[in-house]
């Protein structure tokens, strides 16, 4: 998995260069596992920080440069350097926001649900309500004093199956000079005038600053927690400015009929002194497309505003799917005219080998299968998977996975015998050796997916009833020959105990390798990053319960 920190030198690697971690950081991620924190709720856990959350490690204060730019913003005020008296400026609202008939023109077209674009701000009601300022503080220079000051926070690296970014503390443990204007400057100013604009009685806030880095991103999520009323997102971009090949769009979703999202129907990219605001709803579905520039980054201070009666939000229904991974429908063994020997490399299937496989998945729950079938079966089904005669589907909603899964009713001949094998009751037979599980016994069943992973997928955890029983699952991947080309895409298995996921198994997509892995826990599969070598790769997951 690729978590991002920094170097020695303090500075925030992009990820490739995370796999090539020197000594420090070594030391540092010794016998040190990952933890994951996650809601029940489908949108991102609490970001409050009175203690620090467990899905995060904190980046210790150390001088820093993120590549291509300088991050000493303390040598711009060493007092022997610069001896002469600073006048801290307080951050206003631009007059022009802060006019009564501006404010009239917009509280108008708020209340109305109505669209509303000039020079000043843009309200899009569709897919949900949502309003861009610019240049919302009216003295921006504030913005370069606190930009300054991003870069000697202690932070937090956030890394779970929904996102990968740096944040802070919430601001109100901050001690920093400008962040602490900028603190009181939203929850006064800031907090009258959404009321005002909004209707809605707010009582305080809860900001954080965020940095978003080269590969990172936060998935699709609508918000809903608690007492959280309207949403807001200040950035900080500098003078060099946002564009669209730096990815990190704020993405909005609309919805299908079941009030799940759908497809991203707009992009709304950075712009320095950008306030967005949206109220919190049950289709305020959005996220954070993936980072793709190695020399900048994407900062911000979000949060929320809140209200004391926490508002009602009707939860969307959910069909789960009739067949694959998350349905409840399965598959018996079946009698199929098949050879083990003629798919599977003769180790696999000796006996004394057999002998080792089951002492080593007892001891460990899993156990890795290297070149487990046949060179020319493989490369057969390889060949099949890459050809036009088969047909994908897209799986979703998005705010539970992304991916492909293959058409099971328009099988190419030579993928219908390969997951038959599966199917098999000699390959019951032959899992039952492997693990000591009752897979022979007339309650047995199976359920599989054979999967097509390109840039931009990824399974989540979601509220999937992970512990209803205890599986036997069996992956095998196709297509990534060096699992180094890809970014991301490992899939993981975590404990969801006490609501603190462990990492316990990761296992890299390497091809022709059959996976075994005997499951009591949770497992989702991290965001293949745009940014992979690899533009495409398969995946088949058999879950086998006695």
């Amino acid at each position: 998995m690729m978590n991002h920190k920094l170097t020695s030198s303090g500075s925030f690697p992009n990820s490739q260069e995370n796999e090539e971690s020197d000594n420090s950081e070594s030391e540092l991620e010794e016998n040190e596992d990952i933890s994951y924190f996650e809601e029940l709720s489908e949108s991102e856990p609490e970001l409050e920080c009175d203690v620090w959350d467990d899905d995060c490690k904190v980046i210790p204060k150390k001088p820093s440069s993120v590549i291509g730019r300088h991050l000493m913003p303390t040598c711009d005020r060493d007092p022997e350097l610069h001896p002469n008296k600073r006048t801290r400026v307080a951050p206003e609202i631009n007059k022009k926001l802060a006019s009564k008939d501006f404010i009239e023109l917009l509280k108008q077209n708020w209340t109305k649900n109505t669209n509303l674009v000039n020079d000043n701000v843009e309200l899009v009601v569709d897919p949900f309500k949502v309003c861009v300022l610019k240049n919302f503080i009216d003295n921006a220079s504030f913005l370069d004093e606190v930009r300054k000051e991003f870069y000697e926070l202690d932070w937090n690296c956030r890394i779970m199956d929904l996102y990968e970014f740096f944040q802070s503390k919430d601001l109100k443990y901050l001690n920093s000079e400008y962040l602490n204007g900028m603190f009181g400057f939203l929850k006064t100013s800031v907090l009258k005038w959404v009321e005002e604009l909004t209707g809605f009685s707010l009582t305080h806030i809860s900001a954080t600053c965020s940095i978003y880095t080269n590969t990172d991103y936060l998935l699709v999520h609508d918000d809903q927690r608690e007492d959280r009323m309207v949403a807001f997102i200040l950035y900080l971009t500098g003078e060099e400015g946002w564009n669209e090949t730096k990815g990190g769009a704020l993405q909005l979703f609309g919805k299908d009929q079941n009030g799940q999202p759908k497809d991203v129907v707009r992009d709304i990219y950075p712009a320095n002194n950008q306030l967005i605001l949206f109220p919190v709803a049950s289709d305020s579905y959005h996220q954070v497309a993936e980072i793709t520039s190695l020399s900048d980054c994407r900062m911000s201070i979000n949060g929320w505003f809140h209200t004391k009666i926490p508002p009602t939000f009707e939860i969307p229904s959910f069909i789960p799917p009739e067949k694959g991974l998350y349905s409840r429908n399965t598959l018996k063994p079946k009698v199929v005219d098949i050879d083990l020997e003629s798919w599977i490399n003769e180790d696999h299937l000796a006996i004394k080998n057999i002998r080792l496989i089951q002492k080593h998945i007892e001891e460990n729950s899993e156990i890795s299968l290297h070149n487990f079938f046949k060179q020319e079966s493989f490369r057969e089904i390889q060949q099949t998977l890459l050809s036009k005669d088969t047909t994908w589907l897209k799986l979703g909603p998005p705010n539970r996975y992304c991916y492909e899964v293959l058409d099971a009713n328009k099988l190419p001949h030579s993928l219908d015998r390969f997951l038959s094998l599966f199917q098999s009751t000699e390959m019951f037979k032959l899992l039952s050796k492997y693990t000591e599980l009752e897979l022979t016994s007339p309650n047995a069943s199976m359920k599989y997916e054979l999967q097509r992973w390109s840039p931009g997928s990824y399974s989540l955890l979601t509220d999937y009833n992970w512990q209803e029983k205890n599986e036997l699952d069996i992956i095998v991947y196709f297509g990534c020959s060096k699992s180094s080309d890809i970014i991301g895409a490992r899939t993981q298995y975590v404990t969801i105990e006490d609501e603190v996921q462990n990492a316990l198994i990761t296992l890299e997509p390497e091809e022709n390798n059959i996976n075994i892995v005997y499951r009591d826990s949770a497992r989702f599969t991290k965001y293949f990053s745009k940014q992979s070598k690899c533009p495409c790769f398969y995946t088949l997951i058999c879950s086998y319960s006695e």
